[in-house]
């Protein structure tokens, strides 16, 4: 009886009605089809096999060369650092679009299939995991480094017996971290596949717009769902440990490893700045596709804007839910759920006609790209102001003050990013558009066509005016938002 006490006293409609939210596309495809468990093996076998192996190639790759190149980080000055770490992300929160241009562009012939889908994920998850690395080596080494050097145990003993037997939970963590990004992608293997690239998502999408098997797509995308979400919350459930003074050593600083940072990034943001600057001479042929951009334009815009609406809608919500119960929905686990079957379901609620293409991308792109750009951009920071929070809410301050002057006031440039890569995401998407059988042209779309069919230069052009379009919407959103303030201050006073 207490513990039904205690379950009814923490439930919460809102929550209960948020997490629904992002399951709603699970519902919505029980309500049309049964699981069915009668199955292929050779055929699941083949699709799990490369899943697999995609991802956990990827994931080791990273996660080894993330050690000397979080020690090529130490040697950096802190504000030097800071915009290297920040460059570290762009790959990691850029769209697969970016990251499939530069290395078609500089890997010459691109080998189609597994190893190029593995050479992209490692790609898309260095940088990204190198700030993992680093990030612990922070968390975890204090002043042992400099110990270490003060008794002069040489760096070979040091690293052998201090640094990896602290760090092996940790590299662990961020090897099933870059594992669960790569196992869950749709839009790499879509796109570099080929005939030979086939994993469990490339599997549910044949078998929901090939095969129409569509009971057995449903059972698959569910099963890959559950075992995401799990790991998720494994993975990320929060770890109390005491915090510890961090004092860099020399033990800890690889100019071995700094000297792979910088041609990292020289590679992925020289090649992008290559490819866009020796395809400037295609413009010309850019001219025949100007009704089609132009209208790829306008849908894009207003999808864009009325996409950002709802998100603020929903981070409203979440927001309150966070104050009443004093901690995040669940769902915010949920950052690497099927896009397939997302798409899919809210391609079957809603009719296959143009006229409903907005409401399809609004509705399926809400729930894949939300929980992970929450996570992303948002969730520490609004951890940290708790203690603030939970004053206000001992004073009796109203939710909605707390919202807009203790979370929003404080954290003007963390929204401003989450919502400018929202923005950017939705704008250069092709892969979660393609699978809510949209019939209208975007912006993703037209590149992502240029891209498959080899004319990289126009792709190349298509991604850059992606990318002034992303900059152009971020002013209009960054005026909208300021004029809005000022108006809600003066009724408020």
């Amino acid at each position: 009886m207490k513990g039904s006490k205690n379950f009814f006293a923490n439930f919460s409609f809102l929550s209960f009605g948020l997490f629904v939210c992002f399951l709603a596309p699970y519902f919505i495809l029980f309500k049309y089809f049964s699981p069915k468990f009668t199955i292929s093996t050779e055929e699941i076998f083949f699709a799990l096999k490369n899943s697999t192996w995609q991802a956990g190639t990827a994931a080791f790759i990273v996660t080894v060369l993330s050690i000397p190149m979080s020690q090529g980080l130490m040697a950096l000055g802190s504000k030097t650092r800071s915009w290297v770490e920040k460059l570290l992300m762009l790959p990691q929160i850029f769209p697969a679009l970016y990251s499939i241009l530069i290395i078609f562009s500089l890997v010459n012939p691109f080998p189609m299939g597994t190893y190029g889908i593995i050479l992209v994920f490692c790609v898309i998850n260095l940088g990204f995991a190198t700030l993992l690395t680093l990030w612990s080596t922070e968390n975890k080494m204090g002043r042992m480094a400099l110990i270490s050097e003060v008794y002069g145990i040489g760096r070979l003993r040091f690293l052998s017996r201090i640094y990896f037997p602290a760090l092996k939970a940790d590299l662990w963590v961020n090897f099933f971290i870059i594992f669960i990004f790569c196992f869950s992608s749709f839009s790499v293997p879509l796109m570099v596949g080929g005939g030979r690239g086939l994993n469990l998502e490339v599997l549910i999408y044949e078998k929901i717009f090939v095969e129409h098997n569509w009971n057995m797509a449903v059972t698959l995308g569910f099963l890959q769902t559950l075992l995401i979400f799990f790991l998720s919350v494994l993975i990320f459930r929060e770890q109390r440990r005491p915090k510890e003074v961090f004092v860099k050593g020399r033990y800890l600083v690889s100019f071995t490893g700094l000297v792979f940072v910088l041609v990292y990034l020289l590679l992925y943001i020289g090649g992008y700045l290559r490819g866009v600057t020796t395809s400037l001479a295609q413009v010309p042929f850019l001219f025949m596709y100007i009704w089609d951009l132009a209208a790829a334009t306008s849908f894009t815009l207003k999808t864009v804007l009325l996409f950002l609406l709802m998100n603020g809608v929903l981070l409203i919500l979440w927001l309150l839910d966070f104050i009443q119960r004093g901690r995040f929905n669940s769902a915010v686990h949920m950052i690497s759920v099927s896009t397939v079957v997302t798409g899919f379901a809210f391609y079957l609620i809603f009719p296959v006609s143009a006229d409903f293409d907005q409401t399809k991308i609004i509705f399926g792109m809400s729930v894949l790209l939300f929980p992970a750009l929450f996570k992303l951009f948002l969730q520490k920071p609004i951890e940290n102001l708790s203690h603030q929070i939970n004053i206000a809410k001992a004073l009796g301050i109203s939710k909605r003050v707390i919202i807009s002057e203790i979370i929003f006031r404080q954290l003007k440039t963390r929204l401003l990013a989450w919502a400018s890569f929202l923005v950017l995401w939705l704008s250069s998407d092709y892969a979660i558009v393609k699978s809510l059988g949209i019939q209208t042209q975007t912006l993703g779309m037209i590149s992502a066509g240029f891209l498959s069919s080899y004319r990289l230069a126009l792709s190349y052009l298509i991604s850059f005016y992606i990318l002034v379009f992303w900059v152009l919407v971020m002013v209009l959103v960054y005026t909208a938002v300021k004029v809005i303030y000022v108006v809600y201050k003066k009724f408020a006073l």
